[in-house]
């Protein structure tokens, strides 16, 4: 939330130092012109654009529950690498291939962990 304040504040500062105002001396106009209107409209869209991914983007991995040591681990279906779940309260079976909801993390001795918010979807056992 904090990025989303500091993104709106910059956006704000920006737009209102993007316009100028000419001297009234009867030659220039009062006011932004239309390029820097637009550019001021193009660059808030921008900034809402990326604050919006940001907050919304959930990443997800699709693979395999696997069971290693007493610990559940998931196999990547995109490109293989195992993953040790971390924080699953679900109800996670060894051999069934989900669609889990989370954070892509390495814990302290480098090994892949992921942070598992939801389960999205089961699709029954895994394929050998």
């Amino acid at each position: 939330m904090l990025l989303a304040r500091s993104a709106v504040l910059l956006v704000v500062v920006l737009a209102v130092s993007s316009f100028s105002v000419s001297a009234q001396t009867g030659l220039g106009n009062i006011g932004p012109s239309g390029a820097q209107v637009a550019g001021a409209i193009v660059g808030v869209a921008a900034v809402t654009g990326v604050v919006l991914y940001l907050a919304l983007h959930r990443p997800s991995i699709t693979g395999c529950i696997r069971s290693v040591n007493g610990a559940n681990s998931l196999l990547d279906a995109n490109d293989s690498t195992e993953y040790a779940l971390v924080g699953a309260n679900l109800d996670l079976k060894p051999g069934e291939r989900v669609k889990l909801q989370g954070k892509k993390k390495k814990d302290e001795s480098g090994n892949r962990t992921f942070q598992v918010r939801k389960l999205k979807k089961d699709y029954g056992p895994c394929k050998p």
